[in-house]
């Protein structure tokens, strides 16, 4: 399938999916994630934050797990700078005071929070809609990860989040299309070749 199709697809069954059913998914990807997490030695992880009412993977849940197993780890979430494609990234503390963008994505505030550079990041979680076996993801469409993936190290981790499991393939690949090192669902830790 291509993107396009993909994206209405995952979209669909996010909105179609019941509150006891997300909660219980979204327990089981932050169970696998601390799995993942105790074989590797990370000192700073980014995440994303979930879009209000989207239906995405609950990041918030996962960094309360974070500070409670890893509690020496950085963590970090984008501002997205208005107007560009273009993010910035600043720690989360339990502290951080957040902001609404546009899309109702809380962002911490570039004027309280404490600025990191993308080359800092060990991990990076990355929103998806949909990946497939190869570990191409569709995601919203904006880019913005594929703007910020090349500006970390070569040896960070890309890895998705995902509620549902991986499709066979997507079709429309191209150039700018930053395959993930690995891939969390509630079923599955998904590793494509790291």
């Amino acid at each position: 399938m291509k993107k396009a199709a993909l994206r209405k697809e995952f979209l669909q069954k996010r909105k179609g999916a019941d509150e006891r059913w997300l909660i219980e998914k979204n327990a089981l990807i932050a169970q696998n994630l601390e799995k993942y997490l105790h074989l590797n030695a990370f000192q700073t992880l980014h995440t994303f934050l979930p879009q209000l009412n989207a239906r995405e993977v609950d990041t918030f849940g996962i960094m309360d797990m974070l500070r409670k197993s890893f509690p020496a780890m950085r963590i970090a979430a984008p501002y997205i700078i208005p107007g560009t494609r273009e993010m910035e990234h600043f720690l989360m503390t339990p502290f951080t005071h957040l902001v609404m963008n546009q899309w109702r994505i809380p962002e911490p505030d570039p004027t309280t929070s404490e600025k990191i550079l993308p080359e800092e990041t060990d991990i990076v979680l990355v929103p998806l809609l949909a990946f497939d076996r190869k570990g191409y993801r569709v995601g919203y469409g904006g880019g913005y990860y594929d703007r910020f993936l090349p500006q970390t190290r070569p040896d960070c981790i890309k890895m998705g989040l995902s509620l549902f499991e991986k499709v066979d393939e997507i079709e429309d690949i191209d150039a700018f299309d930053i395959a993930l090192d690995a891939c969390i669902t509630p079923e599955h830790i998904y590793d494509f070749g790291i």
